[in-house]
C-alpha cells in the first residue's frame, strides 16, 4: 500500500544531529512530512555501513510537502532539537550536527535560520554545512527503529505494508514512529488523515488500522 498524500511541492531535506533514531521519530511527527529514513552522508567512504561509517555521518533525510511545511520550519525543529553550539562530538563524525543543502535556495534559507538561532543562543552554531551529494540508506533495522520496539503494533501495520520499503517510506509509519516517542497525539493523527489526498478506501483502512492497534 502506498499511502503517502500525492503533493505537487515535493522536496527533501538532509540533517545530521546526533543518533539517528531520535530525528527519524522527531521529524516523521510533523504534518507536511511525507516520508523519512536514516542513513550515512557528508562523507567520502564508499557503500558505509553502521559498522563501517567511515568520516560519514548519520543523518535522517526528509520528504516533505513544502506547501504544508517550509523548509525555515523544519531547521527551527532542527536546531530547537539539540545542541549545535559545542563544537566536540562523541565519536568524531558519526554524532556532528550537520545539513546537507539540496540547492542553493536551502543554503540561503539555512544561513538566515542559523543566525536567528546563533542571535537566540548568545552563541556559534558548529554546525557543518555541505551540498548534498549522496545518502546511503542504513540497515533496516535500524528504519523507524522506536516503532519496531513495539512488536505487536508493528506486526498489526506490516498486514497493510508488508514490503520492508513500503513500511519505511509510509506515511502513517512515519508519525505512528513518531506518536511512541510521545511526539503527537493519535486523535491529532487521525484528523490529519481525512486532511491527505488519498482515496476514501485508503483513508478508511488508515483508520481502521489505528483503531485496532493497542498501546
Amino acid at each position: 500500500m502506498n499511502d503517502n498524500p500525492q503533493v505537487t511541492n515535493k522536496q527533501k531535506a538532509t540533517l545530521g544531529m546526533g543518533c539517528f533514531w531520535g530525528p527519524d521519530s522527531l521529524f516523521g511527527s510533523l504534518p507536511g512530512v511525507i516520508q523519512t529514513k536514516v542513513g550515512f552522508a557528508g562523507g567520502t567512504t564508499l557503500d558505509p555501513t553502521y559498522r563501517q561509517m567511515g568520516d560519514h555521518t548519520e543523518t535522517v533525510q526528509i520528504v516533505f510537502d513544502a506547501d504544508r511545511i517550509s523548509y525555515q520550519e523544519l531547521l527551527h525543529v532542527f536546531w530547537g532539537n539539540h545542541n549545535a553550539i559545542k563544537d566536540r562530538f562523541y565519536k568524531e563524525r558519526q554524532y556532528i550536527s550537520i545539513l546537507l543543502y539540496h540547492s542553493n535556495a536551502q543554503k540561503d534559507i539555512a544561513e538566515e535560520v542559523k543566525k536567528e538561532w546563533e542571535d537566540k543562543l548568545n552563541g556559534d552554531i558548529q554546525t557543518e554545512f555541505q551540498a548534498f551529494q549522496v545518502f546511503y540508506r542504513a540497515e533496516d533495522h535500524h528504519q523507524k527503529y522506536n516503532l519496531k520496539r513495539f512488536k505487536k503494533a508493528t506486526e498489526i501495520i506490516r498486514e497493510l505494508f508488508p514490503v520492508e520499503e513500503d513500511f519505511v517510506q509510509s506515511t502513517i509509519v512515519a508519525r505512528l514512529n513518531g506518536f511512541v516517542k510521545e511526539h503527537g497525539k493519535m486523535s491529532e493523527i487521525k484528523q490529519e488523515i481525512e486532511q491527505w489526498n488519498l482515496s476514501d478506501e485508503k483513508k478508511r483502512e488508515l483508520l481502521l488500522l489505528l483503531n485496532r492497534i493497542k498501546w
